[in-house]
C-alpha cells in the first residue's frame, strides 16, 4: 500500500501565529503586470510571515511563513490505522482549531475595542482550558519523547508502567500511547457536574489522564495585557511547556541520572503581542475567595502540604504578587466584599453559565518575567517569535543582564546546553551592536537515590491502579491520594 504522502502539520496552530504575523514584502518586487512568484525566502508577495531568531548553530533572524513555523511532518499520522484513516487525528484537531480560533478572536476584538472584561459561556471557557492543555501536549517535546520504535528505546522513569499499559492494551510503541491519549482528549466532553474526570481515567494512560485533570482542576485562567503600551509579549515554539515555580536538582551518583522537581505555579498561552493567558495556581492568593478568613486559612494549609511540604517551607512564585483573580461567574455578585450567590440561583452548574474575564493590565516587572520565562526555556526549542525588532532587542538586552531573578540559573543535566544557549544570544546581541555581558548562576545538583524515587513511584501508581477495581474506586480522588503518598510522577 502506498505510504502516506508527507504532510507539514502545526503544533502551534496557523491562526495563533498568524496573530503574530505581518504581510511578507519581497525586496526585489516583480515587474508590473507580472504574476506574482516566490521569492528566494519561498514566499509570495503579501503572504502572513512571522518574524523569528532562530537558534540554530549560530543564532540568527528570520523571516518565515506561518506555513512553514512551529510544524513537523506527519506529526500526528497514525501509521497503525489504515492509510485512509492516518490523518483522522489532524482533522481533529482542525475542528477543535476552528472552535478555539472563534473564541481568541472574541477576545481580541474585545481587547481591540478598548473592553475591559469579556464574556464566556462555560463551555467556551471549557474548550479553552482543552485546547491550552493539548497546545502543551501535542508539542514537539511529548512527540521526541514518545516517537521511539520500541518502549526499550524510552528512557522516562514511568517506564515500566508505560510498558505494563502498553502491553494490556496491545500498543507497539509509546507514540501510539501518546496519539490515543491526544484523540481521547479532543473527543472528551467535559461536563459541569465533573463525570469527565472519570471518563479520562478510564480511557487513556493514568498518569497523563491525572496530569489532564490537575491542569484543569487545580488552576484557574486570567487574560493579561501590558501596561505599557509599548511591550509586548513573544512566542516561543515550546512557550506552552514553560512552568513557573523554583526548581531543584538532584543527581543521582550510582546511576549518573539526573531529575528536576519544581511546582508548577504558573503557565502561559501567548495569544497575540499584546495579549496573554496566564493559568495560575489555586494554591497560591486569590483576592476574591480570600476576602472570607476560612477560604484563605484552607487555601494557606492547601499550600503548606502540597508545597511547603514538597519543595521547602516559604517556596514561592516570582509572580506571586501578580494582580489578578478567577473569572466571575454570573450568577456570583459580591457584597460587603465576599462573594455571595445571587437570589434565585439553585447553585448548580449549568453548560450555559457566563463568566466574565477581566483583561488584566500587568506591570512591566511582570510582562518582562513572562517573557523572560519563556526565553530563559526557549533552548529546549528552535526559535523565538516576536513583533518588533527594537522592541524584542530590548527585551534580550534585559534578559541577558537581569541579576538570574527570572531566569540563567543553570542546573542539572542542561547545564551546558544552558551555557551554550546564554552565549549564542550574547554573541547575536554583539552582531546587532550591542555588547553585553550576561549575569548567570550555576547551581549544585543535590544527591538523591533515584532509583529508589522511581521505585516509590511505581509502587504508589500500581496502588492507585488497583483501587480503580476496589471499594474506594475511582471516588477516592486520585490526585489527592498521589499527594497524600508524596508521589510526584518523573513523566510529568
Amino acid at each position: 500500500m502506498e505510504a502516506h504522502k508527507p504532510e507539514y502539520q502545526h503544533f502551534i496552530p496557523q491562526f495563533l501565529l498568524r496573530n503574530f504575523s505581518h504581510k511578507h514584502a519581497p525586496t526585489n518586487k516583480s515587474k508590473a503586470g507580472k504574476p506574482k512568484k516566490r521569492d528566494r525566502k519561498k514566499m509570495y508577495p503579501g503572504e502572513q510571515a512571522v518574524n523569528s531568531l532562530c537558534l540554530s548553530d549560530e543564532f540568527f533572524l528570520d523571516e518565515c511563513s506561518v506555513r512553514r513555523a512551529c510544524g513537523l511532518e506527519n506529526m500526528y499520522v497514525d501509521t497503525a490505522k489504515p492509510l485512509e484513516h492516518q490523518g483522522h487525528l489532524e482533522k481533529k484537531f482542525g475542528i477543535l482549531e476552528n472552535k478555539a480560533s472563534c473564541i481568541y478572536r472574541k477576545i481580541i476584538k474585545a481587547y481591540e475595542n478598548g473592553k475591559p472584561a469579556i464574556l464566556l459561556k462555560r463551555t467556551e471557557k471549557d474548550v479553552l482550558r482543552k485546547f491550552m492543555f493539548l497546545l502543551t501536549y501535542r508539542g514537539e517535546q511529548y512527540h521526541r519523547k514518545y516517537n521511539l520504535d520500541s518502549i526499550q528505546d524510552y528512557d522516562e522513569g514511568d517506564k515500566e508502567l508505560l510498558q505494563f499499559y502498553m502491553a494490556k492494551h496491545g500498543f507497539t510503541k509509546p507514540i501510539d500511547v501518546w496519539l490515543q491519549s491526544l484523540e481521547t482528549i479532543i473527543d472528551l466532553d467535559i461536563d459541569p457536574e465533573g463525570c469527565w474526570k472519570r471518563r479520562i481515567r478510564e480511557s487513556i494512560y493514568l498518569p497523563i489522564a491525572d496530569w489532564f485533570i490537575d491542569h484543569i482542576c487545580d488552576m484557574y485562567m486570567a487574560i493579561c495585557t501590558p501596561v505599557n503600551h509599548d511591550e509586548e509579549f513573544v512566542l516561543t515554539d515550546n512557550c506552552y511547556n514553560v512552568s513557573e515555580g523554583q526548581t531543584t536538582a538532584y543527581y543521582d551518583k550510582s546511576t549518573g541520572k539526573h531529575m528536576n522537581l519544581c511546582p508548577c505555579f504558573h503557565k502561559f498561552a501567548p495569544i497575540s503581542p499584546k495579549l496573554m493567558i496566564v493559568l495560575r495556581s489555586n494554591h497560591l492568593p486569590e483576592p476574591l475567595e480570600d476576602a472570607d478568613p476560612a477560604v484563605e486559612q484552607w487555601r494557606q494549609l492547601q499550600r503548606q502540604l502540597w508545597i511547603d511540604c514538597q519543595f521547602g517551607t516559604g517556596t514561592k512564585s516570582i509572580l506571586e504578587d501578580l494582580r489578578i483573580h478567577k473569572a466571575m461567574n454570573g450568577n456570583i455578585e459580591i457584597v460587603n466584599g465576599r462573594l455571595t450567590p445571587k437570589a434565585g440561583w439553585n447553585q448548580r452548574l449549568g453548560i450555559n453559565d457566563i463568566f466574565c474575564f477581566t483583561i488584566f493590565k500587568i506591570s512591566t516587572r511582570h510582562v518582562r518575567t513572562i517573557n523572560g520565562l519563556l526565553i530563559d526555556h526557549a533552548f529546549h526549542g528552535s526559535k523565538i517569535i516576536f513583533n518588533r525588532k527594537d522592541v524584542f532587542l530590548d527585551l534580550i538586552e534585559w534578559y541577558l543582564t537581569e541579576p538570574c531573578e527570572v531566569g540563567k540559573n543553570l542546573i542539572g543535566k542542561n547545564t551546558f546546553k544552558q551555557l551554550e544557549y546564554i552565549k549564542g544570544l550574547s554573541d547575536f546581541m554583539l552582531r546587532e551592536g550591542r555588547e553585553i555581558n550576561p549575569t548567570m548562576k550555576i547551581w549544585p545538583s543535590e544527591d538523591r537515590d533515584l532509583e529508589q524515587f522511581q521505585l516509590q513511584n511505581i509502587a504508589g501508581a500500581r496502588f492507585l491502579e488497583e483501587m480503580r477495581y476496589g471499594k474506594g474506586g475511582i471516588g477516592s480522588g486520585f490526585i489527592a491520594v498521589y499527594k497524600r503518598l508524596g508521589i510526584t510522577l518523573l513523566c510529568l
